[in-house]
């Protein structure tokens, strides 16, 4: 039987909510981190990727795979510190990092799961 991530629930609930924030109305939550608003398509586009993370997320939760659930915590820390970047150069507001931490929450969640066994 498969190990099942409690954890990845969590990520899967936060990028489904991400995602169709950015897809729906991107703008709240663009002002939300201090961006101005935009009516480009792209924040759409990228609202529907991360929309499409949750498919992987969920089947990740449901049927596990320790050394895939391991790779999404590197992923996960990679963007978080790429977020820290973005601000770090100017060319985010500080107020990105709430990303960035939320994000690295549910990282290491799913890294304390792992070392349990």
């Amino acid at each position: 039987m498969q190990k099942t991530y409690n954890s990845l629930y969590g990520q899967m609930a936060y990028v489904l909510v991400s995602g169709l924030t950015l897809l729906l109305i991107p703008n709240t939550l663009l002002q939300l981190f201090g961006f101005e608003p935009t009516h480009e398509l792209w924040i759409r586009v990228l609202g529907m990727l991360v929309l499409v993370l949750t498919f992987y997320y969920r089947a990740l939760a449901r049927y596990g795979n320790d050394r895939v659930a391991l790779a999404t915590v590197q992923g996960r820390l990679v963007f978080c510190a790429g977020l820290v970047v973005f601000v770090l150069l100017g060319w985010a507001k500080p107020a990105l990092i709430g990303f960035a931490l939320a994000e690295t929450g549910l990282a290491l969640w799913t890294w304390w799961e792992l070392r349990k066994g």
